[in-house]
């Protein structure tokens, strides 16, 4: 998977930092069902997991935010000359922000294999086994939707 965007550059370095802050928060929102709809008190599990779930899922949100950004640049070097169309819907406008979409498709692909894969991890181990599973299984899916995003919808070129 590789990074095209140089992440260190004055307009981007904003944008990392918005991935990285909204992934934190989601996973500050996990810690906060692990502890007190699961039950979970030991804070090694319920701190260190979720630190590394942040930075695998920062990692795949600028995957994709790399793939998105590179087919809106093709769409650019193609049609350079077309006439802008304003769209007026709203749910468009907020999906067309370019954080939007990938930390969407993260947090949608992430809850949707961590709540299933703990109750079925729950019914064979403890709360803190299942919780571990189900975090690790939700970032290992989450990070192959975003290889698979940028091979089928980015066709990133490689160096």
């Amino acid at each position: 998977m590789p990074l095209r965007i140089r992440w260190g550059q004055k307009e981007y370095l904003s944008i990392a930092f918005m991935l990285l802050g909204a992934c934190g928060l989601f996973q500050v929102f996990y810690i906060f069902i692990a502890q007190y709809f699961f039950g979970i008190g030991n804070y090694v599990v319920v701190i260190l997991i979720p630190l590394g779930v942040t930075f695998a899922l920062f990692y795949a949100s600028t995957v994709i935010f790399d793939s998105y950004a590179q087919v809106k640049r093709r769409k650019k070097l193609k049609q350079r000359f077309a006439k802008s169309v304003l769209s007026v819907e709203r749910v468009k406008r907020f999906l067309e922000f370019p954080v939007v979409r990938p930390l969407l498709i993260i947090f949608i692909v992430f809850s949707a294999c961590f709540f299933p894969s703990y109750y079925i991890s729950k019914v064979y181990f403890n709360t803190i086994i299942s919780f571990i599973i189900a975090e690790n299984i939700g970032t290992i899916v989450t990070i192959l939707v975003a290889n698979l995003i940028e091979k089928v919808y980015g066709r990133v070129q490689r160096y």
